[in-house]
């Protein structure tokens, strides 16, 4: 750890540094006193009161003060190498400051949020589902079928399994959190693509976007899976329930400052009272929101879609939604421009 803070300056280091020096004067302020005392045979006293108003002083300085401090210090480092929860840390009688004690109350509140909880247990969950899936089985096995099915000249089996092993290939192994616009955007290709093999010519899908900003908004950033489950939710809640052709639309477009992307579709729309449930629970943050009791109430995925943008990004950011029953729906999406890394990284910070 020490490592770490090698390059860092702390003022409780500087505390350190300056009761040492205290205790070092006052020793030899005191020892002096005690050798002109006893060179001028003067009464000592005034030496004995001194000496026991220092020890006093000391024994203070170490039980009132240091002991605590490294009491604290100790349970920090091992909340920290992961064998106490936060609670034994703000259990604590004795603060630091009264900053200190608003802020690890802050940081218990939040570690116990029910939406961290559940986000933890859904993300130990997809790894544990990760981890029971190779990878390279998976695609070496897609392979296999897509050579068999060129072989016996079954072209659309072939076509199908590509798209998705390529399907597969970016939500599984693609590890990076921010990707680009264009990478997105493909994704959704190769999704609408595997659908179409079961609902044919029923769907169409258009993306437009402002050809004198095209490639800014391809070169920016968005969160991993952002418009990838929008679309599937337009297909299953919206196209899929509609009877004739069905057209779903992705637009994008930039303003001086945010990156706006709309995804729409033809399909059956929504009534009032379930539009204004769904932007409600958009509304909510993070802390709010409880996973498990909304689970079953419809919009999970542009909730988690939102809530991760506004994990990232914060609360002006996130997405809206406009519908009309009978005409369709609109999911409009706001994002910060994120351009490169350094950019991401900075915002980060």
């Amino acid at each position: 750890m020490g490592k770490q803070f090698k390059k860092m300056s702390f003022i409780s280091n500087r505390i350190v540094a300056f009761t040492v020096a205290a205790g070092l004067l006052g020793i030899f302020m005191t020892g002096s006193y005690f050798y002109q005392a006893v060179r001028k045979g003067a009464a000592i006293v005034p030496f004995v009161v001194m000496t026991v108003c220092f020890l006093l002083l000391i024994s203070f300085a170490y039980f009132g003060i240091a002991c605590p401090y490294l009491r604290w210090r100790h349970k920090v480092e091992q909340f920290l190498d992961g064998y106490l929860p936060f609670e034994e840390i703000d259990s604590q009688d004795i603060m630091l400051t009264p900053y200190t004690y608003l802020e690890e109350k802050k940081i218990s509140e939040i570690l116990n949020s029910t939406q961290v909880v559940n986000l933890n247990k859904r993300q130990a969950q997809y790894l544990a589902l990760q981890n029971q899936i190779n990878p390279h089985f998976l695609y070496n096995t897609l392979d296999g079928i897509r050579s068999e099915a060129l072989i016996a000249g079954v072209e659309s089996v072939a076509e199908m399994t590509e798209a998705l092993a390529a399907f597969f290939r970016y939500t599984i192994s693609k590890t990076e959190n921010m990707v680009a616009v264009e990478e997105e955007l493909d994704n959704c290709k190769t999704y609408f693509k595997i659908q179409q093999y079961r609902f044919g010519d029923r769907l169409r899908l258009h993306i437009e976007c402002d050809e004198e900003d095209r490639e800014s908004i391809l070169r920016c950033r968005i969160p991993k899976l952002t418009l990838q489950p929008i679309l599937e939710n337009s297909i299953i809640h919206g196209t899929e329930l509609k009877i004739g052709t069905g057209n779903l639309t992705i637009r994008l477009g930039l303003t001086q400052t945010r990156l706006l992307i709309k995804i729409s579709d033809d399909g059956v729309g929504m009534d009032e009272q379930t539009l204004e449930r769904l932007n409600e629970k958009l509304g909510k943050t993070v802390e709010q929101f409880d996973l498990q009791k909304n689970e079953k109430s419809g919009g999970i995925a542009l909730v988690n879609v939102n809530n991760r943008i506004q994990l990232l990004f914060g609360k002006e950011y996130g997405m809206h939604i406009f519908s009309m029953e009978g005409v369709g729906t609109e999911v409009e999406i706001t994002i910060p421009i994120i351009k490169n890394e350094r950019e991401w990284k900075k915002r980060s910070v």
